[in-house]
């Protein structure tokens, strides 16, 4: 298989950070419009015996001329010690006052200073790679106390306000309608998305690229009727990653569903439920379209595993829906730590 990078250039806000298990619905949707449901079929059975294709969750990336920069989440590592913090005192860069303990004050500087490096979401890819070759948590501390790794600001979140009118009378304070509240995101100047995809030649020539193309006239996720999530698309064929053989040890870049036995002593990691909904189209107006709950290592979670495998995860049957089976994505995609 062959790694890609999609990049993903916003026009519009976003109300979500577009996960894997979205990121695969989407795609499953384009692939049926574009090829009908028997393809559709036909490629998920593929999926439980040799899946076709991978992807990543959404990372952000900045484009600055001709240059990108890539961002990846901070991993789940061994917290330090109140000792390790403390052996790093020498780091502290604080302008004293007279009446200041010199040792206390750095020790508070340095606490401080830890507290917001546990806050980050994500990481440069030269930081993440230092993980992959071996780098504990502690290397990352001190990176970031020098300023080799920062907190990069590259959306802003904000509350907007929406109207629901009864269509009979064109008011929202009737019983159908209503004035409610929806969080949307804004990037900044010269920040994207993007994801990672890795599939055989064959897959992508024929459905995915095509499917990318028809997701870029759409948008993904929810409200992207209205104009929410839209975007341009760029594939980048250049893997993001070099070459690290395959080992049981990873980080998964996506939301994993934990089927495969794990060394839970070896692994460190964050756990999320997701619910979310079947997209309502017209076949399901009316329905129930709430999925079951799926329960899943969070991305950049490190997972150890007693088995190495070809791949982690897999595809969860989430809904019955007028006959048909709704399967939740739940793939690790592997980012694997060397000599493990």
């Amino acid at each position: 298989m062959k790694e890609h990078k999609v990049l993903l250039f916003p026009k519009a806000s976003f109300q979500i950070m577009l996960h894997s298990d979205t990121i695969f619905g989407a795609i499953c949707w384009a692939i049926r419009t574009l090829f009908g449901k028997e393809k559709l079929l036909r490629i998920i059975e593929e999926f439980q015996s040799s899946p076709p294709f991978f992807v990543s969750s959404s990372f952000p990336f900045k484009q600055i001329g001709e240059r990108r920069y890539f961002y990846l989440p901070k991993p789940s590592l061994p917290s330090l010690s109140i000792q390790e913090i403390r052996a790093l005192t020498n780091k502290a860069k604080i302008r004293l006052k007279p009446y200041h303990h010199k040792e206390k004050a750095k020790i508070i500087e340095i606490a401080s200073a830890y507290k917001g490096f546990k806050k980050l979401s994500y990481i440069p890819l030269a930081a993440f790679e230092k993980v992959q070759k071996g780098a504990s948590e502690k290397d990352l501390f001190i990176d970031f106390l020098d300023n080799r790794i920062k907190d990069i600001k590259f959306a802003q979140t904000g509350i907007v306000q929406k109207n629901r009118l009864d269509r009979l009378y064109f008011s929202t304070s009737t019983a159908f309608g209503e004035v409610f509240f929806e969080n949307e995101m804004g990037f900044q100047k010269d920040y994207g998305l993007y994801f990672l995809l890795k599939i055989a030649d064959k897959y992508f020539k024929e459905y995915l690229k095509p499917a990318l193309l028809l997701l870029q006239d759409s948008g993904i996720g929810p409200n992207a009727k209205t104009g929410k999530n839209w975007f341009e698309i760029e594939i980048d064929d250049e893997p993001l990653f070099k070459d690290i053989p395959q080992t049981n040890t990873f980080i998964t870049l996506s939301r994993y569903v934990g089927i495969d036995k794990i060394d839970i002593e070896g692994s460190y990691y964050n756990i999320e439920t997701v619910r979310s909904k079947v997209e309502s189209r017209f076949e399901f107006t009316g329905e129930n379209v709430w999925k079951d709950q799926i329960m899943y290592f969070s991305v950049g979670s490190l997972i150890k595993t007693k088995d190495k495998k070809e791949y982690y995860g897999g595809l969860l049957p989430a809904k019955e829906i007028k006959g048909k089976t709704i399967y939740q994505y739940g793939y690790a995609y592997p980012a694997y730590i060397q000599g493990e």
